[in-house]
Protein backbone atom coordinates (compact mmCIF):
# COMPACT_ATOMS: atom_id res chain seq x y z
CA UNK A 1 0.00 0.00 0.00
CA UNK A 2 1.08 3.37 -0.50
CA UNK A 3 -0.89 6.46 -0.57
CA UNK A 4 0.66 10.10 -1.85
CA UNK A 5 -1.18 13.19 -0.45
CA UNK A 6 -0.72 16.89 -2.55
CA UNK A 7 -0.37 18.62 0.63
CA UNK A 8 0.30 17.35 3.90
CA UNK A 9 -0.86 20.43 5.74
CA UNK A 10 -4.19 20.03 4.29
CA UNK A 11 -4.44 15.77 5.50
CA UNK A 12 -3.47 16.99 8.96
CA UNK A 13 -6.36 19.37 8.78
CA UNK A 14 -9.00 16.97 7.75
CA UNK A 15 -7.94 14.36 10.04
CA UNK A 16 -9.42 16.80 13.02
CA UNK A 17 -12.87 15.98 11.89
CA UNK A 18 -11.90 12.76 13.22
CA UNK A 19 -9.27 12.98 16.15
CA UNK A 20 -11.49 16.10 17.78
CA UNK A 21 -14.04 13.01 18.70
CA UNK A 22 -12.23 9.66 19.32
CA UNK A 23 -8.96 8.21 20.48
CA UNK A 24 -8.37 5.47 18.19
CA UNK A 25 -9.99 4.11 15.32
CA UNK A 26 -10.01 1.75 11.81
CA UNK A 27 -9.60 3.49 8.39
CA UNK A 28 -10.42 1.22 5.88
CA UNK A 29 -8.22 1.07 2.50
CA UNK A 30 -10.60 0.55 -0.48
CA UNK A 31 -10.89 0.98 -4.10
CA UNK A 32 -12.80 4.49 -3.93
CA UNK A 33 -10.62 6.04 -1.16
CA UNK A 34 -10.24 5.65 2.56
CA UNK A 35 -13.19 6.42 5.44
CA UNK A 36 -13.24 5.72 8.79
CA UNK A 37 -16.49 4.86 11.06
CA UNK A 38 -16.26 5.17 14.80
CA UNK A 39 -18.00 6.47 18.08
CA UNK A 40 -16.40 8.40 20.67
CA UNK A 41 -15.45 6.65 24.18
CA UNK A 42 -18.87 7.89 25.55
CA UNK A 43 -20.94 6.64 23.12
CA UNK A 44 -22.60 9.54 22.66
CA UNK A 45 -21.69 10.64 19.23
CA UNK A 46 -20.37 8.93 15.60
CA UNK A 47 -17.89 9.83 13.32
CA UNK A 48 -18.17 9.24 9.84
CA UNK A 49 -14.87 9.87 7.63
CA UNK A 50 -14.65 9.63 3.67
CA UNK A 51 -11.64 11.09 1.80
CA UNK A 52 -11.77 9.75 -2.16
CA UNK A 53 -9.22 8.03 -4.41
CA UNK A 54 -9.30 10.90 -6.60
CA UNK A 55 -7.95 13.43 -4.05
CA UNK A 56 -4.81 11.45 -4.34
CA UNK A 57 -1.73 11.86 -6.22
CA UNK A 58 -0.36 7.98 -5.96
CA UNK A 59 -3.10 5.46 -5.00
CA UNK A 60 -1.53 2.04 -4.72
CA UNK A 61 -3.68 -0.78 -3.11
CA UNK A 62 -3.29 -4.51 -3.75
CA UNK A 63 -6.60 -5.45 -1.83
CA UNK A 64 -8.43 -3.49 0.48
CA UNK A 65 -7.37 -3.53 3.63
CA UNK A 66 -7.86 -1.93 7.48
CA UNK A 67 -5.57 0.20 9.15
CA UNK A 68 -6.52 0.44 12.99
CA UNK A 69 -4.60 3.29 15.18
CA UNK A 70 -3.86 5.33 18.31
CA UNK A 71 -5.56 8.29 16.86
CA UNK A 72 -4.77 10.52 19.72
CA UNK A 73 -0.65 9.53 18.67
CA UNK A 74 -1.39 9.72 15.41
CA UNK A 75 -2.71 13.95 15.73
CA UNK A 76 0.39 14.49 17.64
CA UNK A 77 2.53 13.03 14.65
CA UNK A 78 0.37 15.13 11.66
CA UNK A 79 0.56 18.12 13.77
CA UNK A 80 3.89 18.18 12.92
CA UNK A 81 2.58 18.84 8.69
CA UNK A 82 4.29 21.98 7.48
CA UNK A 83 3.45 24.21 4.25
CA UNK A 84 4.58 22.84 0.90
CA UNK A 85 5.21 19.31 2.41
CA UNK A 86 3.34 16.22 0.78
CA UNK A 87 2.22 13.26 2.63
CA UNK A 88 3.14 9.10 1.74
CA UNK A 89 1.41 6.55 3.63
CA UNK A 90 3.08 3.22 3.51
CA UNK A 91 1.70 0.02 5.31
CA UNK A 92 4.22 -1.74 6.29
CA UNK A 93 4.43 -4.88 8.79
CA UNK A 94 2.75 -4.23 12.29
CA UNK A 95 3.70 -0.04 11.30
CA UNK A 96 2.44 2.60 8.94
CA UNK A 97 5.09 4.64 7.84
CA UNK A 98 4.18 8.78 8.03
CA UNK A 99 6.35 10.37 5.37
CA UNK A 100 6.58 14.17 5.05
CA UNK A 101 8.28 15.73 1.86
CA UNK A 102 9.58 18.68 0.81
CA UNK A 103 11.76 20.46 -2.05
CA UNK A 104 14.82 19.15 -0.08
CA UNK A 105 13.62 18.03 3.37
CA UNK A 106 12.60 14.47 4.17
CA UNK A 107 11.05 13.36 7.42
CA UNK A 108 9.84 9.66 8.46
CA UNK A 109 7.79 8.47 11.62
CA UNK A 110 6.73 4.74 11.66
CA UNK A 111 4.20 4.40 14.39
CA UNK A 112 2.62 0.78 15.12
CA UNK A 113 -0.59 -0.67 14.13
CA UNK A 114 -3.12 -1.88 16.64
CA UNK A 115 -5.25 -4.57 17.28
CA UNK A 116 -8.83 -3.29 17.64
CA UNK A 117 -12.08 -5.17 17.47
CA UNK A 118 -14.45 -5.11 14.43
CA UNK A 119 -16.73 -2.49 16.00
CA UNK A 120 -19.35 -0.34 14.28
CA UNK A 121 -19.78 -1.13 10.05
CA UNK A 122 -22.20 1.20 8.96
CA UNK A 123 -24.32 4.26 10.29
CA UNK A 124 -27.81 4.68 11.61
CA UNK A 125 -30.57 4.12 9.34
CA UNK A 126 -32.52 7.13 10.08
CA UNK A 127 -35.30 8.86 8.01
CA UNK A 128 -35.08 12.74 8.25
CA UNK A 129 -37.74 15.16 7.02
CA UNK A 130 -35.93 18.49 8.63
CA UNK A 131 -32.49 19.80 7.20
CA UNK A 132 -30.55 23.25 7.20
CA UNK A 133 -27.83 24.58 5.92
CA UNK A 134 -26.55 27.29 8.28
CA UNK A 135 -22.81 29.73 8.30
CA UNK A 136 -20.47 27.17 10.59
CA UNK A 137 -19.23 30.60 11.63
CA UNK A 138 -22.91 31.51 12.82
CA UNK A 139 -23.97 27.93 14.69
CA UNK A 140 -20.39 28.31 16.62
CA UNK A 141 -21.55 31.86 18.02
CA UNK A 142 -25.06 30.56 18.97
CA UNK A 143 -23.23 27.34 20.34
CA UNK A 144 -21.35 29.91 22.47
CA UNK A 145 -23.71 31.97 23.82
CA UNK A 146 -26.01 29.18 25.22
CA UNK A 147 -22.52 27.97 26.96
CA UNK A 148 -22.69 30.58 29.04
CA UNK A 149 -25.58 29.63 30.51
CA UNK A 150 -25.98 25.78 30.22
CA UNK A 151 -24.30 22.84 29.45
CA UNK A 152 -27.07 21.71 26.97
CA UNK A 153 -28.49 23.14 24.13
CA UNK A 154 -31.71 22.65 22.60
CA UNK A 155 -32.88 23.31 19.26
CA UNK A 156 -36.16 23.69 17.31
CA UNK A 157 -36.41 23.98 13.29
CA UNK A 158 -40.09 25.03 11.68
CA UNK A 159 -41.01 25.83 8.34
CA UNK A 160 -40.08 29.75 9.38
CA UNK A 161 -37.19 29.34 11.44
CA UNK A 162 -34.42 28.13 13.27
CA UNK A 163 -33.86 28.85 16.77
CA UNK A 164 -31.81 27.52 19.56
CA UNK A 165 -32.18 27.99 23.48
CA UNK A 166 -30.14 27.05 26.60
CA UNK A 167 -31.64 27.31 30.62
CA UNK A 168 -30.74 27.00 33.95
CA UNK A 169 -30.49 28.31 37.49
CA UNK A 170 -27.72 30.71 35.73
CA UNK A 171 -30.25 32.51 33.50
CA UNK A 172 -31.49 31.88 29.76
CA UNK A 173 -30.47 32.67 25.77
CA UNK A 174 -32.70 32.61 23.20
CA UNK A 175 -31.80 32.91 20.04
CA UNK A 176 -33.51 32.72 16.21
CA UNK A 177 -32.78 33.12 12.54
CA UNK A 178 -35.35 33.16 9.78
CA UNK A 179 -35.56 31.36 6.71
CA UNK A 180 -34.92 34.11 4.85
CA UNK A 181 -31.77 35.14 6.34
CA UNK A 182 -28.45 35.33 5.26
CA UNK A 183 -27.19 33.32 7.08
CA UNK A 184 -29.48 30.20 6.23
CA UNK A 185 -28.38 28.87 2.61
CA UNK A 186 -31.26 25.94 2.86
CA UNK A 187 -33.96 25.34 5.39
CA UNK A 188 -36.09 22.33 4.33
CA UNK A 189 -38.66 21.03 6.98
CA UNK A 190 -41.67 18.55 6.87
CA UNK A 191 -43.41 18.82 9.83
CA UNK A 192 -40.65 20.24 12.35
CA UNK A 193 -38.42 19.10 15.10
CA UNK A 194 -37.06 19.82 18.31
CA UNK A 195 -33.97 18.50 20.54
CA UNK A 196 -31.65 19.53 23.20
CA UNK A 197 -27.68 17.91 22.62
CA UNK A 198 -24.85 18.03 24.70
CA UNK A 199 -22.71 21.38 23.92
CA UNK A 200 -19.11 20.18 24.58
CA UNK A 201 -20.06 17.64 21.87
CA UNK A 202 -21.27 19.94 19.43
CA UNK A 203 -18.42 22.37 19.78
CA UNK A 204 -16.09 19.13 19.26
CA UNK A 205 -18.32 18.32 16.31
CA UNK A 206 -17.81 21.86 14.31
CA UNK A 207 -14.26 22.59 15.59
CA UNK A 208 -12.59 21.76 12.63
CA UNK A 209 -15.52 23.09 10.08
CA UNK A 210 -13.93 25.80 7.56
CA UNK A 211 -14.88 29.23 8.63
CA UNK A 212 -16.71 31.11 6.22
CA UNK A 213 -18.71 27.62 4.69
CA UNK A 214 -21.85 26.29 5.49
CA UNK A 215 -22.48 22.98 7.73
CA UNK A 216 -25.93 20.84 7.12
CA UNK A 217 -27.87 19.65 9.88
CA UNK A 218 -30.77 16.98 10.22
CA UNK A 219 -33.13 17.10 12.31
CA UNK A 220 -36.06 14.69 14.19
CA UNK A 221 -37.54 15.38 17.42
CA UNK A 222 -35.35 13.37 20.37
CA UNK A 223 -33.47 11.82 17.46
CA UNK A 224 -29.72 11.71 16.67
CA UNK A 225 -29.04 14.78 14.46
CA UNK A 226 -26.87 14.67 11.59
CA UNK A 227 -23.88 17.17 11.28
CA UNK A 228 -22.69 17.17 7.66
CA UNK A 229 -19.34 19.40 5.71
CA UNK A 230 -16.56 19.16 4.14
CA UNK A 231 -13.22 19.63 5.90
CA UNK A 232 -10.48 19.63 3.06
CA UNK A 233 -11.35 17.85 0.91
CA UNK A 234 -12.75 15.33 2.84
CA UNK A 235 -16.89 14.81 3.42
CA UNK A 236 -17.73 14.13 7.10
CA UNK A 237 -20.67 13.25 9.17
CA UNK A 238 -21.36 13.04 12.30
CA UNK A 239 -24.71 11.87 14.52
CA UNK A 240 -25.07 12.93 18.44
CA UNK A 241 -27.56 11.01 20.33
CA UNK A 242 -30.38 13.71 22.55
CA UNK A 243 -30.81 14.58 25.77
CA UNK A 244 -34.17 13.52 26.79
CA UNK A 245 -36.40 16.43 26.77
CA UNK A 246 -38.02 16.86 30.37
CA UNK A 247 -41.65 16.84 30.44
Amino acid sequence: MKLSYPSAKEFSKSLEAVWNLVDEGTFKIKKEGISLLAIDPSQISMVVFNLKKDEFMEYEIEEESKISLDIDYLKNIMKRAKEKETLTLEKDEGYLNIKFKSTKYFRNFKIPLLDLSEGINREPKIEYHNSLKISSDVLKEMIKDASLVSSYIRFVVTPDSFEVSASSERGEVNEVIEKDSEEVLELNVEDGARAYYPIQYLEDILKASPRGEYVKLSFETDIPLKVEYVVGKAEVKYYLAPRKEEE
